[in-house]
């Protein structure tokens, strides 16, 4: 699909380009709507190529529940997490963001330099996930600021 929208914006680059050489052979409207559309189908193009990408990265790195342990002032705490709160934490690692991990037992907030060992989602899941629309974290969320 993505090479097919490829295709629109070569032939409408041709055609505008075909249209703007001939000065007489179009109209204003035309030639607005031909530069109008290019980047609409690229855009398009793009957008389909990163989802197929995606699609193909996660059918390639399956995601599973794991425990991970964050240690906090030397004290370690050990978080069983989902598949998809793994994948929210291990993007607030990369990011160094501040997040509150919500457990059936408590909250533990995660600051940038904390230490979390574990088997975390590749970088490459996170952000296919993250491009699909599916990574939503009911249970990792922003810590406030004061």
């Amino acid at each position: 699909m993505p090479a097919l929208y490829l295709l629109f914006v070569l032939l409408a680059s041709g055609a505008l380009v075909f249209v703007l050489l001939r000065p007489g052979v179009a109209r204003a409207g035309t030639v607005w709507v031909l530069a109008a559309l290019l980047p609409v189908l690229a855009a398009l193009s793009a957008a389909l190529g990163a989802q197929g990408r995606a699609a193909r990265v996660l059918e390639a790195t399956p995601l599973r529940a794991t425990q991970v342990t964050v240690t906090t002032a030397g004290q370690p705490r050990t978080l069983s997490l989902s598949a998809l709160d793994a994948a929210c934490l291990e993007r607030a690692v990369r990011l160094s963001a501040r997040v509150i991990v919500d457990t059936r037992a408590d909250r533990v907030p995660i600051q940038p330099g904390m230490r979390v060992t574990g088997a975390l989602p590749p970088a490459a899941a996170v952000e296919a996930l993250t491009i699909r629309g599916e990574l939503n974290c009911p249970h990792v969320h922003a810590q406030r600021t004061r």
